[in-house]
């Protein structure tokens, strides 16, 4: 593909998947996305709970990057960008592992704090164009932290990253397959604790919707449209019916590893732990009494390829 000035390749170093983005500037000044692709790694695997990125997860991870690097050279990109979130940056090996990426793959890797990825969320929900002037709460549920944005369409009121990913739920609680019920209590309670000061800011704030933003929710969105037979694929503003979730929810703590990876819909990197990502939501769902709850395609990658592209 011909080189175009100004495209731009963002590399987003997830806890579970390595995701790559090539972007360029639309006719309005827009981030126009032309390539998206992501990788399962499972950085965290064996290792999150331990703030260490194991041998074998390495290895994974410069395969990935190998890959990623060959698709930005076909796509003539003028410049790269690497972000590292939690499994990186809470990782005591974390450095160490940035520096062996540069030597091996020449990938600069920039390490991000829990902050620094909710308000790139945030930017990159804003270019989804799902936000209004009303108050929402965006959630982004990753593999190592989950993320909160209370925020309308011109400005974020409150925002945090909580250590609540899912890969790193279930390397800390190892549940059951399925889940039972006395370990869902738990892994409730455990949530609730960790996420009451967000509960506080949410009831001062009172947002009135959900915005699930990329990765689970798509998946939420996707197996929705396979139960009732729509072979489209969702888009931004896709009204995630509570109803079918609610289903979903139930559907899937009952069932068995080898039972969601048969779901049509869910992705199968995203099977094992999935069952995190439905409680979450559903935890969030009920305290807040929320009524509607809306996809964002769009996330942290899409956030700063935005930035780089004004």
């Amino acid at each position: 593909m011909p080189d175009q000035k100004g495209r731009i390749a963002i590399l987003d170093l997830g806890t579970n998947t390595f995701n790559l983005v090539i972007a360029e500037k639309g006719k309005q000044g827009e981030p126009v996305f032309i390539y998206k692709k992501e990788l399962p790694v499972e950085l965290g695997k064996g290792g999150i709970h331990k703030s260490h990125i194991t041998a074998e997860a390495a290895e994974r991870a410069v395969k990935a990057l190998h890959a990623h690097r060959k698709s930005i050279g076909e796509f003539g990109v003028d410049s790269d960008y690497a972000f590292a979130t939690s499994a990186v940056r809470d990782a005591a090996n974390g450095r160490e592992f940035a520096e062996r990426i540069r030597i091996e793959t020449g990938i600069e890797i920039k390490i991000i704090t829990g902050d620094e990825e909710a308000q790139w969320i945030y930017e990159g929900v804003k270019h989804a164009s799902v936000l209004s002037e009303k108050t929402s709460v965006i959630m982004d549920i990753g593999g190592g932290s989950t993320e909160f944005i209370i925020a309308d369409r011109s400005n974020i009121s409150w925002k945090r990253s909580y250590p609540l990913g899912v890969s790193r739920l279930f390397e800390m609680f190892r549940p059951e397959n399925p889940i039972s019920a006395a370990s869902q209590s738990e892994i409730f309670k455990h949530c609730e604790l960790v996420l009451e000061d967000f509960f506080a800011a949410a009831a001062g704030l009172q947002p009135i919707e959900l915005i699930g933003s990329s990765g689970s929710f798509e998946s939420f969105a996707q197996m929705i449209l396979c139960r009732k037979n729509i072979s489209e694929m969702p888009e931004n503003g896709f009204d995630i019916d509570l109803e079918e979730f609610e289903k979903l929810h139930s559907d899937i703590l009952a069932s068995t590893l080898e039972q969601r990876l048969k779901m049509r819909g869910l992705l199968e990197m995203r099977a094992n732990a999935f069952g995190f990502s439905v409680m979450l939501t559903g935890l969030v769902l009920k305290r807040l009494a929320l009524r509607k709850m809306t996809l964002s395609l769009y996330s942290l990658k899409e956030g700063i390829a935005g930035h780089y592209l004004q």
